[in-house]
């Protein structure tokens, strides 16, 4: 077999027809972290370095796993020796998805075939800076030339949504790009809560005395995003909690905090419980699909963290105790109060993908005929590798339905990872393919391949509606 060929990670016959019917599909990215000022501005791309290694904490933490210096990876070394840095760690990274998503950005890109290694690294830079230049190589071209319909992005509650704005308005330009509602300081836990307090009530002329008033201004907030094309929202827990509280109880921990003192555990679980059962009331009142991430334990690495920021590559998979418990529990709570919106879950830990699968098939029921209501999201992160999506299929295939789950997204912060997306259909078409040639599935490649195209495009499309 020929690395990274028409055929790559299709292993037999049946998985290359089904590819050969999804490969050519639009692409549906319902959540990245793309910037929307970038796509309306819209500047081509002079250097390969900023293009494909500038905020990639992905090729940052490999890079350090091959002792590159932190001056050629977030430091003040040249860009060709950043490059470079980065060809000869490239160039040992088998096995890792970096590896081959490295590959497949060249060819699929750039038309480059050839294995980057740190020999050729330099020819290769000037070839490639000479590309971006000669072929106008901007952020619309990329998703254009990748056939995006739609783009999630994630932003923050206070946004003024200025950028969406402007690219709702300008009419040369097809993709639809939607904002998410990202309300992460909105948990006491975090650090500009008080902060972010202070900005929301000025942001919304509303007092906040209290837990009732502190949610009515996120309502205001997330009215403000629904009248500006967003479809979603997004959170990010540490671990899935359930752990009820009285009024009476949130209010005296709000005004604990907001005077500056720290929370124990048991109260950052009770706001987040409540925050949360909140949230989800108003995101199913306001029809948005709620995305629950979690299980990432943060900046682990003070040093690094406290010299460039978060989301620089120093984040772990973590784990947590009584997860089936507290899932349960809170998603029956949301039933019971006809606050159960249309869900993702995100496990970022695989060895929680079965009771996580099995858990949501609890709560499916729904009068609106919507399937798979709840879905359990494509393995993300730490998960987003080969192995990782064929767990997470595994798990939602014998827990629930596959022909139902939304697929596959980008989560990047990089134009040039919508190649990620054709990384996963070569993925799920050989895993479909293989039921074929096991013999546990019949050889019927319409069914099979309406499947396909479904997971990899039309289901995303219909439960974002």
């Amino acid at each position: 077999m020929t690395f990274n060929d028409k055929n790559f990670m299709l292993k037999n016959e049946p998985a290359q027809k089904i590819y050969e019917q999804i490969k050519d599909q639009p692409i549906f990215d319902y959540h990245c972290h793309l910037d929307p000022k970038e796509i309306f501005e819209d500047k081509v791309y002079d250097n390969i370095v900023d293009l494909w290694l500038g905020g990639d904490h992905y090729k940052w933490r490999l890079m350090r796993a091959n002792g590159v210096s932190e001056e050629e990876i977030t430091g003040s070394a040249s860009k060709l020796d950043k490059f470079k840095a980065f060809a000869r760690t490239l160039e040992k990274a088998y096995g890792n998805p970096v590896y081959h998503w490295s590959a497949m950005e060249l060819k699929n890109v750039f038309g480059v075939e050839e294995t980057l290694t740190e020999s050729n690294a330099e020819r290769l830079y000037h070839q490639l800076n000479d590309y971006l230049v000669e072929h106008h190589i901007s952020p619309r071209k990329l998703i254009a030339d990748s056939k995006v319909t739609f783009i999630g992005t994630t932003d923050h509650p206070l946004d003024d949504l200025e950028w969406h704005q402007k690219l709702a308005a300008d009419s040369s330009f097809d993709t639809v790009v939607a904002p998410t509602f990202r309300p992460d300081e909105a948990f006491i836990e975090h650090r500009n809560f008080v902060n972010f307090v202070n900005r929301l009530s000025d942001k919304t002329a509303l007092e906040i005395t209290d837990f009732s008033s502190f949610v009515k201004a996120l309502e205001k907030r997330i009215a403000y995003f629904a009248e500006h094309g967003c479809k979603a929202s997004d959170i990010s827990f540490t671990e899935i909690v359930f752990e009820p509280a009285t009024k009476a109880e949130l209010d005296q921990l709000f005004g604990k905090v907001k005077a500056g003192d720290t929370p124990n555990l048991l109260e950052i679980k009770q706001w987040q419980t409540a925050v949360f059962a909140e949230l989800c009331r108003l995101y199913k009142q306001y029809g948005f699909v709620t995305q629950v991430h979690f299980g990432a334990l943060r900046n682990n690495h003070s040093g690094i963290f406290n010299k460039l920021g978060a989301d620089v590559g120093v984040d772990s998979l973590g784990d947590q105790t009584a997860l089936a418990i507290s899932m349960n529990r809170l998603l029956d709570d949301l039933v019971q109060k006809d606050s159960l919106p249309r869900m993702i879950w995100y496990n970022l830990n695989p060895a929680y993908n079965i009771a996580v699968a099995n858990t949501l098939q609890n709560f499916q029921a729904n009068e609106d005929g919507v399937p798979g209501y709840l879905q359990f999201g494509a393995g993300w992160w730490f998960a987003d590798t080969k192995l990782g999506m064929i767990s997470q299929m595994n798990a939602l295939a014998e827990q629930g339905m596959l022909a139902n789950f939304v697929g596959m997204l980008t989560d990047s912060r990089s134009f040039l990872s919508y190649q990620r997306h054709d990384y996963f259909r070569r993925i799920l078409s050989n895993y479909l393919g293989e039921w074929i040639v096991d013999g546990e599935v019949p050889e019927d490649y319409e069914a099979l391949g309406q499947v396909a195209k479904d997971i990899s495009y039309h289901n995303a499309v219909a439960y974002f509606a």
